[in-house]
């Protein structure tokens, strides 16, 4: 079986800085005594990747190198205390590729992901023209100003290897995916040289958010989900690294019953608004986000996200179409 493509990177990232992952070690040491603290949620800095990949220097050839950009040694750092792949059921992927954004998710369940950093498996899945067959996910906190992020490190077919900051904070994750296009237009104005190339915006970005966004969810469907690995920090603040990947196959349970209400064969299209007030006929309704708060409102709260899968409406009721009632004249 051939070595997955973060499993080579990695490689290549220790070839080629063999003590990469020692100076790692001693930036997690020092974290809240030499070097100001950073919340638990967050493994690595990008200033800590951005300090080893230019050696302590200002300027550096690796800032623009595909495999030792800051961008994709501090996302490797991430993941190789967990190696976590993460590989979706084919229903549940194109379920959560098909639905829209919702617009009201705050940013802070992002703080949920299983682990420091996911690898996602993806198929069919473009960005610019490039073929991306997976993904690195982790949470930031920037050191100068406090922001929090959600880095995408998209990994390409052709050897491209693409991230993508998203800004969060107090507002929605549709605001910061916002916020994201301004800054890259911004800093095009300026340089003339796009942080981002041009993008389909609903298309290229949203089905990956989706995708992070159901590993965050309480009720994501894994038969035995992973330990976050902080569980395993010792008193240095290392976390032992595993000898190999470790493969989580999701959605298996509810991608059967999508596939199930599928062959029933009755899916129709959503009853139109003059039918909604009376029966609607059956119909699948599409998937969607529900999230809520839970805890007394003096306190801590804990936010809840739950995907719904496409639901079925009146699939087990006997359907004859819409009643028509004609106007009987007296006399006819």
């Amino acid at each position: 079986m051939p070595e997955l493509k973060p499993k080579q990177i990695l490689r290549e990232i220790s070839r080629r800085l063999p003590d990469v992952w020692n100076q790692v070690k001693r930036f997690r040491a020092d974290k809240g005594k030499t070097l100001p603290d950073w919340p638990d949620w967050c493994y690595l800095p990008l200033a800590a990747g951005y300090a080893i990949s230019t050696q302590g220097g200002s300027l550096n050839a690796n800032l623009f190198d595909s495999i030792l950009s800051p961008a994709v040694i501090t996302a490797a750092a991430s993941w190789r205390v967990s190696q976590g792949v993460y590989r979706f059921d084919a229903d549940l992927y194109n379920s959560l590729f098909d639905q829209p954004l919702d617009g009201k998710i705050p940013c802070n369940v992002l703080k949920r992901l299983p682990e420091w950093c996911v690898y996602i498996e993806t198929t069919k899945v473009k960005f610019s023209g490039k073929s991306v067959i997976g993904f690195w996910a982790h949470m930031e906190n920037d050191m100068n100003d406090g922001r929090m992020e959600l880095r995408m490190v998209l990994i390409c077919a052709e050897g491209d290897i693409i991230p993508i900051p998203i800004h969060l904070g107090n507002w929605t994750i549709e605001d910061g995916l916002s916020r994201m296009l301004e800054q890259s237009n911004r800093q095009t104005n300026i340089y003339a040289n796009p942080v981002l190339p041009n993008i389909n915006f609903t298309s290229e970005i949203v089905p990956l958010v989706q995708l992070v966004l159901y590993l965050c969810a309480d009720n994501i469907d894994i038969p035995v989900p992973p330990k976050h690995p902080s569980a395993r920090i010792r008193m240095s603040g290392q976390v032992d690294v595993p000898k190999e990947t470790r493969v989580w196959t999701v959605g298996e349970r509810i991608g059967s019953s999508i596939r199930k209400y599928r062959n029933q064969n009755t899916e129709q299209s959503e009853p139109s608004q003059t039918e909604a007030h009376a029966s609607p006929r059956p119909h699948i309704r599409r998937a969607h986000w529900h999230h809520f708060w839970v805890g007394p409102k003096n306190n801590d709260r804990k936010l809840v996200l739950h995907w719904l899968p496409p639901i079925p409406v009146r699939m087990d009721e006997e359907y004859e179409g819409p009643s028509v009632i004609h106007k009987v004249k007296q006399g006819e």
